[in-house]
């Protein structure tokens, strides 16, 4: 069926936004509506319920689109380019979820991530919401 009559590209019921702990809960619910909320809507993906963590073990639980922000906590540590790497491998495990970057600094990160482990970057894998935008239409043709 085409997304025109489905009036949306894609339907995503579980999502979660894993993000750094920098910020204060007014900065990440900001960050959360310009970064995930805002950039769906414009590219017609639909989120059913979501929510918002700052652990790790957030991969543990069950979601079918993970969309992940660890730039403000990059400076100074590996924190980010290990998470990037534990994503590229729960992607590979788990290739009926979804995993989305959605800052430069986090989309930077999983690059380099992709380049030092020397492979494809998974299909599941998106560096931007508009990259799984691309995807999925590409997909559905």
């Amino acid at each position: 069926m085409k997304a025109e009559k489905r009036g949306y590209l894609a339907k995503f019921d579980n999502a979660v936004y894993w993000h750094d702990t920098l910020d204060n809960e007014d900065d990440v619910l900001a960050d959360l509506r310009t970064q995930v909320l805002h950039p769906c809507k414009q590219a017609n993906i639909i989120l059913g319920k979501y929510r918002m963590s700052e652990l790790p073990q957030v991969l543990e639980e069950a979601f079918d689109i993970l969309f992940f922000d660890w730039g403000g906590m990059s400076l100074g540590n590996s924190l980010m380019e290990h998470f990037c790497r534990h994503i590229l491998k729960h992607a590979e495990d788990h290739p009926n979820r979804f995993y989305v970057m959605v800052s430069s600094f986090t989309s930077e990160a999983m690059n380099d991530a992709i380049k030092e482990m020397g492979d494809e970057k998974p299909f599941n894998v998106h560096l931007s919401v508009e990259s799984l935008k691309d995807w999925l239409i590409k997909m559905e043709n």
